[in-house]
């Protein structure tokens, strides 16, 4: 274990992006494949997880303040989303399916980190930029909503969760973008930062793997 996280620790960004396309490439032909597809249903919390191991591995600084910053926000997304599903008066009614692995409250442990991942690589890709670093919040928030737009008809399909009157709420979509604005807000005001080679190419890998199966999985 320790030689691969020294291997990743070392591997130019080049060659890690490189590493990300062919491991959604992967993912995308599982899921159509209808032979492979249930299989890589059940991988979904693996590649959450393998996501999340490169995202702290490229991470810097390491110190307490980071860590805790984000032990809070996945423990607040958590809640809420606990909490939204739990009473449908947050995103709307829904339920979680089996694909997100082991739940708390019916809630998927891995949700709040899923949250903190994406939060964190949108606010490295606006922050790389001259021009949109000064909107990080709106625009940063917007980019999350338009994600969850492009995932939600994947999610259900892929028994992620679903809606329990089918058609998604637009009430859910004007709170992603809140609970992302405040999460964002969260990364600006505590002056957290987001030097990672990694994190706003695994947003894009992500946005793009769901927005061909949105196209084309039936």
């Amino acid at each position: 274990m320790s030689k691969i996280v020294k291997y990743f620790k070392t591997l130019p960004a080049e060659e890690a992006t490189k590493f990300l396309i062919i491991f959604y490439i992967v993912g995308i032909s599982g899921f159509l494949i209808p032979q492979t597809r249930q299989l890589f249903e059940v991988l979904i919390p693996v590649s959450l997880i393998v996501n999340l191991f490169l995202l702290f591995l490229f991470h810097k600084p390491h110190n307490r303040k980071h860590w805790l910053f984000f032990a809070s926000v996945v423990v607040f997304t958590f809640a809420v989303e606990a909490v939204g599903v739990n009473t449908g008066v947050i995103f709307g009614e829904y339920f979680y399916g089996k694909s997100l692995s082991v739940k708390l409250f019916e809630t998927p442990l891995l949700i709040g980190f899923n949250w903190l991942m994406l939060c964190y690589g949108i606010v490295e890709l606006l922050r790389s930029n001259t021009v949109t670093r000064k909107y990080t919040v709106v625009l940063g928030a917007l980019c999350m909503t338009v994600y969850d737009f492009v995932m939600e008809p994947v999610a259900m399909k892929t028994d992620m969760w679903s809606w329990v009157f089918t058609k998604i709420p637009m009430q859910n979509y004007v709170v992603w973008f809140m609970v992302a604005a405040l999460v964002i807000s969260a990364f600006e005001l505590f002056q957290i930062k987001t030097e990672n080679r990694i994190a706003g190419r695994i947003f894009i890998a992500q946005f793009v793997f769901f927005a061909i199966l949105n196209l084309f999985l039936r």
